[in-house]
């Protein structure tokens, strides 16, 4: 089974729309099952928290529930907006990066849809400066630790520091 029939089989249980992309409905009902409260950001000029655009939950497509629920939730209450650049890799994809030496494993989390990288917006345009990607990985970091689940930031490395990856461990 591929993870997008176990994201169908889940929204089955669930009651939304089967569609084997874990979206915001999915997300929202997982929530109700599990007893959490959904609270909608308040729109404010000092609001926290954004919705994650389709082109995220695309890049996500292959991507474990658990990773995808942790970054819904870090989008929730991220003081930095973000986009989702990369999920789940193929072996090639992986080969590619590593060539290019933006990578350097061929163990990549990405290559069993365990990571995710994003980058962080500003006005609506994508920016890599390093003291916004903190702010998203304490986002992260926060969302993990409600949902029980350990992750690790690329930005928490000893060598290559890498501000975009997050990756949920076993």
């Amino acid at each position: 089974m591929t993870q997008s029939d176990y994201i169908r089989e889940a929204q089955k249980l669930l009651g939304v729309t089967v569609d084997g992309v874990f979206g915001s409905d999915s997300l929202k009902a997982l929530r109700t099952v599990l007893g959490h409260t959904l609270v909608a950001p308040t729109p404010s000029a000092s609001s926290r928290g954004f919705q994650l655009s389709e082109r995220d939950l695309k890049r996500m497509e292959g991507v474990s529930t658990a990773l995808v629920a942790i970054v819904h939730r870090a989008a929730e209450i991220s003081e930095v907006q973000f986009t989702v650049t990369e999920g789940l890799r193929t072996r090639e994809r992986q080969k590619q990066l590593v060539a290019s030496g933006a990578s350097q494993t061929m163990n990549s989390r990405h290559i069993i849809g365990q990571a995710v990288d994003v980058a962080a917006l500003v006005n609506g345009e994508v920016r890599w400066d390093w003291p916004l990607y903190p702010k998203i990985a304490k986002a992260f970091k926060a969302a993990a630790t409600e949902q029980g689940k350990r992750i690790t930031w690329g930005g928490d490395w000893k060598t290559l520091k890498d501000g975009p990856h997050f990756q949920i461990e076993p």
